[in-house]
């Protein structure tokens, strides 16, 4: 007859092996997947579902084992675009994989391209003068754009990029152009050397319905509290300027099946 101490061992083995097994069967199974996208690049279908970071390995973006990032898709350990391979290489529980799925398609949409008007006024004691207007059709989420406005040494450079957010609101930004001064002719840099003549602001931005302006200030105290930052030093006009952004969407061209391959 077995002994009652070897009775409440052998029990308490079996409860441990089955409260084990339980807990295995309740741990979710993950795996890898790979989701094509056919009409942008995957860096930008992972940064329109709002993705800031690939991979969380259980960890948050400051290193935080076991906290919980609210900003990483739920379900999902890993999220990585390729976009040579036109591929998200993810991997998550099944559950995860079909909602990021259905995610992916739809922020995977043609861009939209967008019509930008531009026009640049100088500020003045008795009001504001024009300086300077430019149209040109964008692409959308393409790279950014630099418009010259007015007439040679007194022109202004800006940088513009535009994009169309995933609710059918727009975005521009406006980055605006500090000179750099020549070097000397005595020390110029050899020919090999590229020697940048301007350097930018950080990019100011602005979100808007198709059809509305976007207003961007130019002011000469801005442009100089960055360049001193920047380094910037060159010669700068000392007037005030106002920039006006329009955007109104063009109609998209056709997708093909052939563009999808």
């Amino acid at each position: 007859m077995p002994h009652p101490r070897w009775q409440r061992l052998f029990l308490m083995t079996a409860l441990t092996a089955l409260g084990a097994g339980a807990a295995h069967a309740r741990r979710p199974q993950v795996h890898w997947e790979k989701i094509h996208v056919y009409h942008l690049a995957p860096t930008l279908v992972f940064a329109r579902l709002g993705l800031t970071h690939s991979v969380k390995n259980g960890h948050t973006r400051d290193g935080k084992q076991g906290v919980p990032d609210p900003s990483f898709p739920p379900g999902l350990t890993d999220v990585v675009p390729y976009d040579a391979a036109h591929l998200l290489i993810v991997r998550g529980t099944t559950g995860g994989l079909s909602l990021f799925r259905s995610r992916v398609a739809a922020a995977d949409v043609p861009l939209q391209p967008l019509h930008l008007h531009a026009e640049l006024t100088r500020r003045q004691e008795d009001g504001a003068t024009p300086f300077g207007m430019v149209d040109q059709d964008e692409k959308g989420d393409a790279l950014p754009v630099q418009i010259s406005l007015g007439d040679g040494a007194a022109a202004r450079v800006y940088q513009i990029t535009t994009r169309t957010n995933p609710d059918g609101t727009l975005w521009v930004a406006c980055r605006i152009s500090l000179p750099l001064p020549r070097p000397p002719a005595e020390g110029a840099a050899p020919a090999a050397v590229f020697v940048p003549n301007r350097v930018w602001t950080d990019p100011l931005s602005r979100k808007l319905r198709p059809g509305e302006t976007a207003v961007f200030e130019d002011l000469a105290s801005f442009r100089q509290a960055a360049g001193r930052r920047l380094g910037a030093v060159g010669p700068d006009t000392t007037d005030d300027y106002t920039l006006r952004v329009t955007l109104t969407p063009l109609p998209a061209a056709p997708v093909t099946l052939a563009a999808q391959l």
